[in-house]
């Protein structure tokens, strides 16, 4: 239902990715609480699962990961949080979101760990042009 709720917003103007999607959903979300009647209110919820749906896109393309890749991670992530006394576990939380986003799939991603790597020398380069700087200047 996702892919089919992206599948339309790419043919609407703002597209997808849309970062503006989160202030969207959050416009959505209060005029679902302010509609005066049923039929609003049905026509709110609509508004707030297309910008919901929006959402994860926007945040699964900042990552570089697949909207399927995000809702996995949110599974393992709130599988741990949802345990007895709902525990928050930074470490914990974080080795099981990189497990699966190593695990992959071969629909999904076929070779995660390169796109880490590549992902991971995308990030650094700017921190090693800042060390190189102060080292110089140094």
């Amino acid at each position: 239902m996702l892919d089919q709720i992206l599948a339309l917003a790419a043919q609407l103007p703002s597209g997808i990715p849309d970062p503006d999607a989160d202030y969207k959903l959050a416009v959505e979300m209060n005029e679902l609480l302010a509609a005066e009647d049923f039929d609003a209110m049905l026509t709110e919820v609509a508004d707030v699962a297309y910008y919901a749906a929006k959402a994860i896109h926007h945040a699964a393309s900042v990552a570089g990961v697949s909207v399927d890749t995000a809702l996995r991670l949110a599974v393992a992530k709130y599988e741990l949080r949802a345990r007895p006394g709902n525990p928050k576990d930074d470490a914990n939380e974080r080795a099981a979101c990189m497990a699966v986003y190593l695990a992959g799939s071969a629909a999904d991603d076929p070779e995660p760990l390169a796109d880490l790597v590549e992902h991971l020398e995308a990030r650094m380069a700017p921190l090693a042009a800042q060390v190189a700087r102060l080292a110089g200047a140094a």
